[in-house]
């Protein structure tokens, strides 16, 4: 079966004059890592679910970095931009937006990040914990789907309300939903409210009803329209 996050990261970087550079942050065995083709490649996890060795010897052109996503980039002194990064790390709004955050540091301005995991299947994907999301699904329902994508789906309107300069939209169809994110030529007004009465932002209010309030706000697309559209809008 075909990759969907490789055929989506490769479909991008064809749009890149070589040579490409690609950044994936949360690898584990490598499915997607080792399928996609850019000449330079960087892995980050704090722990591979492959033989390192192997890997470099077989991959001269990979980076393989056994370390949390923070000790890297806290680490990073690349001289050179990467043009894709795909995120698909620990699986809690904070992390991923940390991730984000740190990965705007190494892009340029054409640059198109990936964000995995953005559309929680029910309410309790969107749990932060993945044992409990599983066990609660079984528990209450008897589905025994193991389907889990944590509270990644927060980040979206913390981009959208503190990141005016980043725009996006969110592939939903053939393969799990993804956020693809660029740098706009130009900025854009918020489409969430993330602040209470008392002016304060309150993170626990986005809970899965509001996710299913506010879906539209994530700019959900079919999967070739939404590459189309990033690839041609990115700077």
């Amino acid at each position: 079966m075909e990759n969907y996050s490789a055929r989506r990261i490769n479909r991008i970087l064809e749009s890149f004059k070589e040579p490409t550079r690609y950044l994936e942050v949360g690898v584990e065995n490598g499915t997607t890592f080792f399928s996609v083709s850019a000449n330079y490649k960087t892995a980050v996890d704090p722990h591979f679910q492959f033989d390192i060795e192997s890997a470099k010897q077989s991959h001269p052109a990979c980076e393989f970095a056994e370390v949390t996503s923070d000790t890297y980039f806290h680490a990073c002194q690349l001289t050179e931009k990467f043009d894709l990064v795909f995120l698909d790390g620990l699986h809690t709004w904070d992390q991923t937006y940390r991730d984000l955050c740190n990965s705007l540091l190494f892009t340029h301005e054409r640059s198109i990040i990936l964000l995995d995991d953005i559309f929680p299947s029910d309410v309790y994907s969107c749990s932060r914990d993945q044992v409990e999301a599983v066990m609660m699904r079984q528990f209450m329902s008897g589905d025994a789907s193991n389907a889990w994508h944590g509270d990644t789906y927060k980040v979206i309107p913390l981009i959208d309300t503190f990141h005016p300069v980043l725009d996006f939209c969110t592939i939903i169809s053939d393969g799990n939903p993804q956020t693809v994110l660029w740098k706009s030529a130009k900025s854009r007004c918020s489409k969430f409210d993330l602040l209470d009465n008392t002016g304060n932002l309150n993170m626990a209010a986005l809970d899965y009803l509001w996710f299913l309030r506010n879906q539209s706000g994530y700019i959900p697309m079919e999967e070739e329209a939404a590459l189309d559209f990033a690839i041609s809008e990115s700077v």
